[in-house]
């Protein structure tokens, strides 16, 4: 009894130097782990401002039927993400190199901050979580090491996949210059917008959704994937455009609406397809007007820039998987006359072209 009693007192006195030792230890926590990422930082900063790509790199739940839900504007200040109804993480300020954070666990509060440095190699990506620790939060701290022991690989696992995605996912990509081709005529319905390039991907993910509810609401009937127009250099800091729907039979509508039923004539085009991020994109027109001047063809300012998004979100979401057409209007050469020795007749010369539909 003696032995049971001296056991019983051993352990509470154990567990009151545990306590004590618990209750000694900081209240308050600040990590930082950093990793460099071979990308410039303005598209680090703009991939990881977009919560459109937080399952891509989030560290906490791998499950297949992890659920979660984004803001309606995925960027930027007041952002969010948020699962299992009690956790989130809410954009409070992103600058060009700067993101801060809240993270909410349960009742716990949590502050987050990301800092992109420019370095030789590409990026310097810090990531900072600091925060304060219940008494409970304490004990398991204790009981695992410390919480850096646990949080800290969980940064560093985040950190990995954002590179991997960046280097693999973005850098990944293919640029063919198909030639010329014959657009065939095409009726449409726009709708027109203007934005910054940066922009234009979550813009005109919005127009587009837009039309198709127009298009659903009129039952119309359409043919072939959306495309956009072009009305100035899309290289350039501002683009104008127009998104695009083909459809069967062409569309009346009223001056006053913002949807509008249009057409365009055939015409020849130079078409270059690009497999890969739309980061590429300024590229990718670079080398098809490259072939447009090697080949001596002229390119018609005053014609239909074209493109088409073949393969894309939310269809798509790898964007080494993506597929972009390019059409570049080209001035149909004059025939150039040649006189045969053995004939009267005259031959005609003009660049080859091919049918739109033949390539594949």
């Amino acid at each position: 009894m003696k032995l049971v009693k001296y056991f019983a007192l051993l352990f509470l006195l154990f567990l009151l130097a545990f306590v004590v030792f618990v209750a000694t230890q900081p209240a308050t926590y600040k990590i930082t782990k950093s990793k460099e990422i071979i990308m410039p930082p303005s598209q680090v900063f703009e991939y990881v401002n977009d919560y459109s790509n937080w399952i891509d790199w989030q560290q906490f739940e791998t499950s297949e039927d992890f659920k979660y839900t984004i803001s309606s504007n995925p960027i930027g200040e007041k952002a969010y993400v948020k699962w299992d109804d009690t956790n989130l993480i809410a954009t409070k300020f992103a600058h060009k190199d700067s993101i801060a954070q809240d993270y909410i666990e349960k009742d716990n509060k949590q502050s987050l901050h990301w800092k992109f440095i420019k370095v030789k190699s590409g990026t310097l990506a810090n990531v900072t979580i600091q925060g304060e620790l219940s008494f409970k939060e304490k004990i398991y701290s204790v009981l695992n090491g410390g919480i850096t022991s646990y949080v800290g690989p969980q940064i560093e696992d985040g950190l990995t996949k954002i590179n991997n995605y960046l280097v693999n996912e973005l850098g990944n990509f293919k640029i063919d210059v198909h030639g010329l081709v014959v657009r065939p005529e095409t009726n449409f319905i726009e709708q027109k917008d203007s934005c910054l390039t940066k922009d234009f991907n979550k813009k005109s993910k919005t127009l587009l959704t837009s039309m198709k509810s127009f298009i659903k609401n009129n039952n119309i009937q359409t043919l072939g994937v959306p495309f956009v127009i072009f009305h100035n250099n899309p290289n350039t800091s501002f683009i104008k455009y127009s998104m695009c729907v083909p459809v069967k039979d062409e569309i009346l509508t009223t001056p006053e609406s913002q949807i509008q039923g249009n057409h365009y004539d055939e015409f020849l085009a130079v078409k270059t397809i690009l497999r890969g991020d739309y980061s590429h994109t300024k590229q990718a027109w670079s080398k098809a007007r490259q072939f447009i001047y090697k080949n001596k063809f002229t390119e018609d300012k005053n014609g239909t820039y074209i493109g088409i998004y073949k393969r894309a979100l939310p269809e798509v979401k790898e964007p080494s998987k993506w597929e972009t057409e390019i059409y570049i209007p080209v001035v149909k050469r004059k025939p150039k006359k040649r006189i045969v020795n053995d004939s009267t007749k005259t031959n005609s010369e003009t660049a080859p072209t091919i049918p739109e539909n033949s390539i594949k």
